[in-house]
């Protein structure tokens, strides 16, 4: 990987979305991320898992490198009227002019209308079996819920002496709750080996983690 960063010299560098970005010095990376500089001087930052670091290089490699000779001296040449001018303007700029605000680390240029798009399709999907095994993990919680409740009426029941065939609603009860768990069980266990699936295609086709959230 540093083989192919190193040709990153002021060019142009392409993300996996197909977006251009042309930058300006060295790129470089630090903990997972490229920081490189734009046109101008402002830094930014992007996950290397959005760089097509190969597209960069042979970006990089087509790109002809133009020599320019440095003229021996650079004059500045004004006129009288211009010089007083330019005085003025900065005895009135007694406190100075603050310089630009330097982009944030992590400031990046807007993404590409379609990768937005791409992100919440996603993410839709995460939130649809997320929500799947959250059900289903409820109501086996009902379930259980419901024989503690019966099991304990029975035991109040049978602690005042009342007989058996006075409270067989509850008993009948209990034993319809109890056949149902098997059931709820094995749909959260469906839906979480659904969910587990769906991550695992995720991941193998590059989606970022944070779009499964």
């Amino acid at each position: 990987m540093s083989a192919l960063l190193a040709a990153i010299l002021g060019g142009t560098l392409i993300l996996r979305s197909g977006q251009h970005i042309e930058i300006s010095g060295t790129a470089r990376e630090e903990g997972g991320r490229l920081i490189f500089r734009v046109e101008g001087g402002s830094l930014y930052s992007i996950p290397m898992t959005e760089v097509d670091l190969e597209a960069t290089h042979a970006a990089s490699a087509a790109e002809p490198t133009v020599v320019r000779p440095a003229p021996d001296r650079l004059r500045l040449k004004v006129s009288e009227e211009e010089r007083k001018r330019l005085l003025r303007d900065l005895e009135q700029n007694h406190a100075g002019t603050p310089a630009p605000r330097q982009a944030s680390l992590e400031e990046m240029p807007p993404p590409p209308p379609e990768r937005k798009q791409e992100e919440w399709a996603w993410r839709n999907r995460a939130r649809g079996y997320q929500e799947t095994l959250r059900q289903s993990e409820e109501n086996l919680q009902l379930l259980v819920d419901r024989v503690d409740q019966l099991r304990a009426q029975i035991a109040g029941f049978l602690s005042l002496g009342y007989k058996p065939n006075q409270f067989s609603y509850q008993t009948t009860q209990l034993q319809y709750t109890l056949d149902r768990i098997p059931q709820a069980e094995l749909e959260v266990q469906r839906a979480r080996r659904a969910y587990d699936q769906f991550r695992d295609d995720a991941r193998k086709e590059g989606v970022m983690p944070g779009w499964l959230r």
